[in-house]
């Protein structure tokens, strides 16, 4: 009886191990799919960058979970994602200076240099400047790196991660386009208009299929067989009968000598003998007048290397350096408690002479303008150009921001 009472609890006690192991299968897919599932990502906030007096793009931030803190954000080891909807169009080069310049005084010199490379090829990506409707997205991923999207084509992936935060800091780093620009991504300040376009502005269908045609692979060239050679029958020359011999081989010998005789003088030939053609008369494609038939204006091409984004980087600095040390807050505004962002488009001769300087976005204040203005003439002259930047000369658009403490 003892004996039968103890088998019976150790068979109680015994561990299910079938049901055990079906527990541990369930809990380990359960854990393999939270982990493939990437958490949504929400708006941690959005604004618009206004130049040249018309708003260029909105901007979208986009976080896992939301922050105020810029440190916090670019810290986060998690999906992020920073989108452009383009509201007016760019050129080539004009759309990769307005990231270069902005990454050059926003990071250090040696994250810029780890990561030139994948940069420039980040920026040439797309084969087309972005055009109005176009969404650009900006994307990291802790497990794959920086990623970036043309109208919803992957266009380049498994990029370091350290670019992403190249790009992140030129929105939300110490010089920032303006400072409503950073703090309504921040989330520090809501900019309605700038979270409706986002939701509103869509791509045109065939830029849509252009960004898709980017990725597909060349079509293979067909292979040209040599013709093979014909072989040549005799003929046999038949005796001329002169009842077969008639006038028009005589008219046409005329034509052909006034043709040759023409031809001599400079004259059209289509014009002899009374014959005249039009551009009229040709097909379209001998048309060049035929719209249709024109080359459509090709993309501009930008030689961009390594060793120039290198010296953009290291000049840069240089000139927003020697403006910010001249810059005088007018005591007038101090005593309004005026503030505000003045940017300023300069441009700067290979000897380092200011050719010319306006501003492209204007604070509400007349004075805090004109110290912008002033601070960039009292800087002058600059840096003579480093030789491997091959332009003639150098443009740079920064933000000058009157902020008191």
């Amino acid at each position: 009886m003892f004996t039968h009472n103890s088998e019976k609890e150790r068979s109680n006690s015994r561990p299910n191990t079938g049901r055990l192991y079906f527990s541990s299968l369930v809990i380990a897919i359960a854990l393999l799919f939270s982990y493939s599932v990437k958490a949504e990502l929400i708006l941690n906030g959005s604004t618009i960058y206004t130049d040249l007096g018309k708003d260029q793009f909105v901007a979208g931030l986009y976080t896992e979970t939301a922050h105020n803190n810029p440190q916090v954000i670019q810290a986060m080891d998690s999906e992020k994602r920073m989108e452009v909807r383009i509201l007016n169009n760019y050129s080539k080069r004009r759309w990769i200076n307005l990231w270069m310049q902005s990454i050059s005084i926003n990071n250090s010199r040696d994250n810029f240099s780890d990561s030139a490379e994948e940069l420039i090829a980040l920026m040439q990506a797309p084969k087309s400047a972005p055009q109005k409707g176009d969404i650009l997205e900006y994307l990291f991923s802790p497990e794959s790196g920086t990623s970036m999207r043309f109208n919803g084509t992957e266009l380049i992936s498994d990029l370091s991660g350290e670019v992403f935060g190249l790009l992140l800091r030129t929105w939300i780093g110490a010089i920032p386009p303006s400072t409503s620009f950073k703090q309504e991504l921040l989330g520090n300040q809501r900019n309605y208009q700038a979270r409706d376009l986002l939701q509103s502005l869509t791509p045109d269908k065939q830029r849509v299929a252009l960004a898709a045609s980017w990725i597909l692979p060349e079509p293979a060239k067909p292979v040209v067989k040599p013709a093979t050679p014909k072989v040549k029958e005799k003929v046999i020359p038949q005796p001329i009968k002169i009842a077969e011999i008639k006038e028009e081989p005589v008219v046409e010998a005329e034509i052909a000598a006034e043709e040759k005789a023409s031809a001599s003088e400079g004259v059209d030939p289509k014009t002899v003998a009374g014959y005249e053609t039009s551009t009229s008369d040709l097909p379209a494609a001998e048309t060049s007048e035929n719209p249709a038939t024109e080359e459509p204006d090709s993309e501009e091409d930008i030689d961009f290397n390594v060793a120039e984004a290198l010296a953009q980087r290291d000049y840069t600095p240089l000139v927003v350096q020697k403006i910010y040390q001249n810059i005088s807050y007018p005591s007038r505004a101090v005593s309004k408690n005026q503030q505000g962002t003045v940017r300023v488009a300069i441009k700067i001769g290979r000897s380092g002479e200011l050719k010319n300087v306006l501003t492209t976005q204007e604070s509400k204040y007349s004075s805090l303008n004109k110290a912008a203005l002033k601070a960039v003439e009292k800087a002058a002259p600059f840096p003579t150009l480093p030789e491997q930047i091959s332009a003639d000369s150098f443009e740079l658009s920064i933000p000058i921001t009157f902020r008191l403490q």
